[in-house]
This record gives structure tokens, sequence and C-alpha cells, in this order.
């Protein structure tokens, strides 16, 4: 995984208010917040230049990824939960580089 520059958000979907980074936030900033905040981040980046050569021009709302309920133990017993839960959900963060 990539880890790019000083940033600006073209694009925010899905994401939430909360995940979308300022306009301020360099690249790493943006993408350890969306990792702080639970997402798995994929980033793309256009351009050979160093993370301080980027820019991020925009931050897309990826698929969630749900798995079966973890067993749960009581008085020794194991027993399956119903359903499935939300394991993660990605995000992709597009850099544009300088070089």
């Amino acid at each position: 995984m990539a880890f790019i520059g000083l940033g600006t958000v073209g694009a925010v979907n899905a994401v939430s208010a909360s995940a979308a980074p300022s306009p301020e936030s360099s690249a790493s900033e943006t993408i350890g917040q969306l990792q702080s905040e639970g997402y798995r981040v994929i980033v793309s980046k256009v351009g050979s230049g160093s993370i301080d050569d980027c820019v991020v021009s925009a931050v897309r709302q990826g698929r969630s990824v749900t798995g079966p309920q973890p067993p749960a133990v009581a008085n020794g017993i194991t027993t399956m939960g119903p359903g499935q839960v939300l394991q993660y959900t990605t995000v992709y963060v597009d850099l544009a580089c300088k070089r």
C-alpha cells in the first residue's frame, strides 16, 4: 500500500462526513484518518512522484465486506451466531503526483 503526499479532496462520495478529509490534510493524514475509522484503504496513484509531490484527487466508497457471526461460547458450549456481520468497508483514495 502506498502512502502519498499533500492533498485536496476532489470528491467524497458515500464516505461519512467524519471520514472526509479536509483540504489541508496531507495524503498520509487522509489515509491514516480513514484507517483509524476502520476503513480498508486502497490507494491509486497517477505519476511517479514521492508522497510530497502528490495530492488527493478523490476519496471514493468501496464495498462493505461481511462475514459470519463469530462463534459464541457460553457454559462451555460453542454456538454459531445467526447472520452476517460487517467486517470492514473499503475506501479508495486517488492520488495525483506531479512527476
